[in-house]
């Protein structure tokens, strides 16, 4: 459109047009507007699983962390209160005492009470922020967490096999490719390689659940957000910011009138009432993204029990066999040792 305005085909364009200074050496500007920035949509990747909500209550570094005091405590255990268990004896007893189980009695000695009031406290703090985390997580799901920025989504894009379409041509474009942040110069160079580009068609027929598109965030407002019915989620972080306003040839004959009507427009707010209802039509001609936008707490069903703590005992199982196991090595050991 600027060189339509450059070559004289065209008086004025208006397509979402940002004002950079390379095109300003070249066309006039109206007044702005409009002040946007730019940014990505991707689909949601939707609630968490429930068959998960077991080990989801805790990240890795607090699960090697439980496990870790969980084996060194009966060594510890066995030192002081010199108790002649073995050692898997007194895993199960302090296993079975973060299951709230009293398998701890005996062990009242008041010269290390303060060992036994210890590993106490630790297992009840375990065991309460487990079950208060997990009985939350099953009630009310938690989202996925989607690429969030733009250093995400080229990680993304390079190791995950994601695509990252842009519009071919733009003032974006043409910001990302002299940038001189690394991970922004990644996206130009692997969408010309592999032709990640868009047209005007819309926008929800490229974004999917590993394809993002880069876009204003006032048009992918209309498909993205963090409102339940839509299904697209729009980034934190922008890409850059532009002013846009409507372009001109060199020495326009109505650039003043022009600007007046642009001026009385903005001043009315009729643009941004404009882009309102152009989001509302959106959202009523997309009925597969209208839904139930307030998340209701549902009771806990069977079927998400039955998903959460069907893993749960099959692992519990094969760890109890595994330690039924390790405690009948010995005996096994010794009768070999007779038969012998």
């Amino acid at each position: 459109m600027i060189g339509k305005i450059q070559t004289g085909t065209a008086d004025i364009a208006d397509s979402y047009m940002g004002i950079t200074e390379q095109r300003a050496t070249v066309v006039d500007f109206s007044t702005v507007y409009l002040t946007d920035d730019y940014a990505f949509a991707i689909k949601k990747p939707g609630p968490v699983s429930t068959s998960l909500a077991f080990v989801r209550p805790f990240d890795f570094i607090t699960w090697t962390l439980i496990l870790t005091i969980l084996l060194v405590m009966p060594l510890i255990f066995q030192y002081f209160f010199r108790y002649k268990e073995t050692y898997i004896f007194l895993f199960l007893r302090l296993l079975g005492s973060i299951f709230r189980q009293p398998t701890l009695v005996n062990y009242d000695n008041e010269r290390f009470k303060s060992v036994t009031f210890s590993w106490w406290l630790f297992a009840t703090v375990v065991s309460f922020s487990y079950s208060a985390v997990m009985l939350s997580m099953l009630s009310i799901p938690s989202e996925i967490i989607a690429v969030q920025n733009f250093i995400e989504l080229s990680e993304a894009v390079e190791y995950n096999g994601y695509r990252c379409y842009v519009f071919k041509g733009t003032a974006p474009v043409d910001f990302m490719i002299h940038n001189v942040k690394e991970h922004l110069r990644f996206f130009p160079e692997m969408a010309d390689s592999h032709e990640w580009y868009v047209n005007d068609l819309p926008l929800t027929e490229k974004i999917d659940y590993h394809s993002a598109v880069i876009e204003s965030r006032t048009r992918l407002l209309m498909v993205a957000g963090p409102e339940e019915w839509k299904p697209h989620f729009l980034s934190d972080d922008s890409l850059i910011t532009y002013k846009l306003a409507v372009a001109m040839k060199k020495n326009f004959c109505y650039k003043r009138k022009l600007n007046t009507v642009i001026s009385r427009i903005k001043s009315a707010g009729l643009y941004k009432q404009f882009t309102k209802e152009e989001h509302f039509k959106s959202w009523l001609s997309a009925s597969e993204r209208r839904g139930d936008v307030s998340k209701k707490i549902k009771p806990l069903s069977l079927q998400d029990l039955s998903r959460a703590f069907g893993r749960k005992y099959d692992s519990l199982n094969f760890a109890i066999g595994e330690l039924a196991l390790l405690t009948l090595l010995p005996d096994l050991h010794l009768s070999y040792r007779t038969i012998s």
